[in-house]
């Protein structure tokens, strides 16, 4: 059996699937670690100072990955950098917000950096202990 398909059906179904793409176009933040750590790194739904789990993410030394978002409000990240014959690195990130609407959508990028020395220092947020991090 032959199926024939006309040009104009062809278009019509790219034009709906192209449409749609962006119907459901999605909040994200790209999380990239530049740094020679491997890290895990949990993103958090803000309920004033505390948060519930919204997703968790493992980054490799020098790679980024990304978190997307269904719902608008404020989260923060938690991250565990580690290094073997190192310490690990734990911190905790400023709140920022998020917008997933009809109108808009947010497109968020976090870059983690490490400067090793014998006392780490870790750009951005404030640190945290491994029992703080541990808490979802």
């Amino acid at each position: 059996m032959k199926l024939k398909l006309n040009m104009k059906y062809i278009l019509a179904i790219v034009l709906l699937l192209f449409l749609s793409a962006g119907v459901n176009a999605q909040a994200r933040l790209t999380i990239e670690n530049n740094s020679m750590r491997s890290m895990t790194v949990k993103v958090m739904k803000s309920f004033g100072t505390t948060g519930t789990l919204h997703e968790t993410v493992t980054i490799g030394p020098y790679d980024t990955q990304v978190v997307g978002f269904s719902e608008s409000g404020y989260y923060f990240t938690k991250t565990k950098a580690v290094l073997n014959g190192k310490d690990p690195v734990y911190r905790k990130g400023q709140s920022f917000e998020v917008t997933n609407n009809a109108r808009s959508y947010s497109v968020l990028k976090l870059t983690f950096s490490i400067k090793e020395s014998r006392i780490p220092q870790a750009t951005g947020g404030k640190q945290i202990s491994k029992t703080e991090f541990d808490q979802n």
